[in-house]
């Protein structure tokens, strides 16, 4: 009988007995060559007749005691095990199998018809594995590593492609799934919570409202609808930050941009001019407010300060607090020395509203500000510092969220998953790193933890740390053109 009809035989039996459950073909592109000897006609009446494993840090290894006349082959399975065909039986004394007790190696299975044999290594990671030869005495040796790196890609459909990654390093799990997206086929569109207003909501839900093809959760966001960043969504200015922090955008000209951002308004009138405090945010004791429709029906403020409500530079209304919110209005609400500077001010009087972002940001359709930066020209350069990035970000190993450009000019989605078995998560400098090896040129981080979920075609693709999909504020998508 040859080697290759043993191997008919025994993956029909280990088949039936569903040892071999079908699985993932991708971890078979692992696999390093392996020395083998060719197939042949004869059979030894000799055995198998040991059989040994060791155990270290970084690798298992299985060692087979050969005769001078053992022909073998050695080669993986579907399910990323590793089959090894032996021209002569096994002694019946490893008839039970050996249970190695490794969680990358558990157990090797068995298998003799008398004449021959096969020894089924079975892997639990899909890991890389070599084989060879010892001498004196002649033994087979096959080592299976516990650390391993790869990457699966798939190409979904014209200028979007699929990258799921894999790796243990020193027993440390990751897992990422990141979307390469080219713009001439898709155009990046930030999505509010709430379709058009702020509100929270899934990133599934997000990427539903646009339809679109990939959708990732974005900006930093509080307790209530508030975003913490600047956003400019076809042009409308969102929300505003009072700190300089890196964002992604779309630029007059359709090409997407990483760089800082910065949020300046005024208010001009003819009684003096007001530093504005925020866009579509809390209002506080001793503040310059704005407000627009976006930020829901109305201001939600109380009757402690004043609001004006300006349409073309014109106030149209005046009120105490809660003003409605109207496209193509703006509600000036201020408190404290603003409401002061303000005071006496009456319906058809001119307030000019200023807002400008530093170039070339000014003439950006669409911005999602969140940070810190993580790469720029294809190194590692975490801003953290600089924008004020607390500790709640930076300070652990964690679920992580970016988006990159890539040399070619194409734009990657990146999610990795976190405090999970699968995958323990990245400080910022791994994260960065990571992102660098496929090829990212620059890089901005966005919300993380719990947070971080990302969706193709409508389905999660990732595994969110919460167990859940978390409501988030905003969302980045990719809409086909």
């Amino acid at each position: 009988m040859k080697l290759k009809t043993l191997t008919s035989v025994l993956l029909i039996t280990l088949a039936a007995a569903q040892f071999c459950p079908a699985q993932t073909q991708a971890a078979v592109s692992l696999a390093k060559p392996v020395k083998q000897t060719e197939t042949v006609n004869a059979v030894s009446n000799g055995e198998i007749s040991a059989i040994r494993y060791s155990k270290a840090a970084d690798k298992v290894r299985v060692v087979f005691d050969l005769n001078d006349t053992t022909q073998y082959e050695v080669k993986p399975l579907d399910n990323g095990y590793i089959m090894v065909d032996f021209s002569e039986p096994i002694s019946k004394s490893y008839a039970s199998g050996i249970n190695i007790g490794d969680s990358s190696v558990p157990f090797v299975e068995i298998y003799s018809d008398g004449k021959m044999s096969c020894a089924v290594i079975q892997v639990t990671d899909g890991s890389a594995y070599e084989s060879g030869e010892l001498k004196g005495p002649r033994r087979l040796y096959v080592d299976i590593s516990k650390d391993y790196e790869y990457s699966i890609t798939k190409n979904l459909e014209p200028g979007l492609t699929q990258i799921s990654y894999y790796s243990r390093k020193n027993g440390e799990r990751q897992t990422a799934q990141l979307v390469e997206v080219d713009p001439k086929y898709f155009k990046f569109v930030p999505v509010l919570g709430g379709g058009d207003k702020m509100a929270k909501n899934t990133v599934k839900a997000m990427s539903d409202y646009v339809d679109a093809a990939v959708a990732e959760n974005a900006s930093y966001f509080g307790d209530g609808k508030e975003l913490y960043g600047v956003t400019k969504i076809a042009g409308d200015m969102i929300s505003s930050m009072y700190l300089t922090r890196t964002a992604f955008g779309v630029l007059a000209d359709g090409s997407p941009y990483i760089g800082p951002v910065s949020y300046h308004g005024v208010v001009h009138s003819d009684r003096g001019d007001l530093f504005v405090s925020g866009l579509n945010g809390t209002r506080g004791a001793d503040s310059v407010m704005l407000y627009n429709h976006y930020y829901g029906a109305s201001t939600g403020t109380n009757n402690s300060g004043t609001e004006y409500v300006v349409k073309d530079d014109k106030i149209i209304a005046i009120n105490k607090g809660n003003s409605p919110l109207r496209k193509d209005e703006t509600v000036v609400s201020v408190t404290g020395e603003g409401q002061r500077i303000l005071n006496g001010l009456k319906v058809g009087d001119t307030l000019q509203i200023e807002q400008s972002l530093n170039e070339p940001w000014n003439s950006a359709t669409d911005i999602l500000g969140v940070g810190p930066l993580l790469v720029k020209d294809g190194q590692v350069d975490i801003t953290s510092a600089q924008e004020q990035i607390g500790v709640d970000v930076t300070g652990a190993k964690a679920p992580r969220t970016a988006v990159g450009i890539l040399k070619n000019g194409n734009v990657m989605f990146a999610v990795l998953d976190g405090r999970q078995s699968h995958s323990k998560g990245m400080m910022l400098d791994e994260f960065a790193r990571f992102l660098i090896g496929m090829e990212v040129v620059d890089a901005v981080n966005f919300d993380g933890g719990g947070s971080s979920e990302l969706v193709i075609g409508g389905k999660i693709v990732n595994s969110p740390s919460d167990g859940r999909q978390r409501p988030v504020a905003t969302a980045l998508t990719a809409v086909r053109r």
